[in-house]
């Protein structure tokens, strides 16, 4: 006797696409797909089988991101599979985080389809090559201790970092010297330091 095949569940506000995801997959031995919801809050209110959750992040009422863990509360046994246009490493490792199992991005989804579906119908994991990419890129670039500055403030820091006075930094940027002690100000506050040299500390690990 055969075993029954995976129940899929997919939540996707674009009617057109849930459709044909829907299409996909039954047309993949093992998989069968019965219900679409086009949000996470019409989906937790019933209570139906499912093993295989597809989850866009940009949906109305709640997104995909808040939806994972209320989601795995109410089938802790389920395994999630996000399926998003949304691609930046932030989203990707949060959506990790709380405990997706794998990561279709939607441009080239039926690309990497069935080998998603089956990695984790297997009790595995899996990612797209892209996703995957962006995953590791993230690990290995270094991060830049100076990302949360602005631009002026970046120009003050550098400035600073370059060994120039405050009326050298001024008269090179065209602002005044007031502007620059501002500056700082705001670049010790978000760097989280209280002196030149704790900013050249920091710089030494750009």
């Amino acid at each position: 006797m055969s075993n029954p095949p995976y129940e899929v569940i997919i939540l996707e506000d674009d009617l057109v696409l849930a459709s044909i995801l829907k299409e996909r997959v039954n047309s993949i031995e093992g998989f069968h797909c019965e219900h679409v919801f086009s949000n996470p809050v019409d989906f937790l209110s019933v209570k139906i089988s499912v093993d295989i959750i597809l989850l866009d992040v940009v949906m109305p009422k709640m997104n995909g991101l808040e939806a994972i863990e209320p989601i795995l509360e109410k089938y802790p046994e389920v395994s999630i599979i996000m399926n998003t246009i949304k691609d930046d490493p932030d989203t990707i490792f949060e959506a990790l985080k709380k405990g997706a199992m794998g990561y279709l991005d939607k441009q080239s989804y039926n690309v990497n389809f069935e080998e998603v579906l089956q990695s984790v119908a297997r009790g595995g994991a899996f990612m797209t090559p892209k996703i995957a990419r962006i995953v590791f890129d993230s690990f290995q670039k270094p991060k830049n201790v100076f990302e949360s500055l602005s631009k002026r403030q970046l120009d003050v820091t550098n400035g600073i970092l370059e060994g120039l006075s405050y009326k050298e930094i001024a008269d090179k940027y065209d602002i005044s010297v007031d502007t620059v002690r501002m500056n700082i100000r705001m670049i010790y506050r978000k760097l989280k330091i209280n002196s030149k040299g704790q900013l050249f500390h920091l710089a030494q690990k750009r």
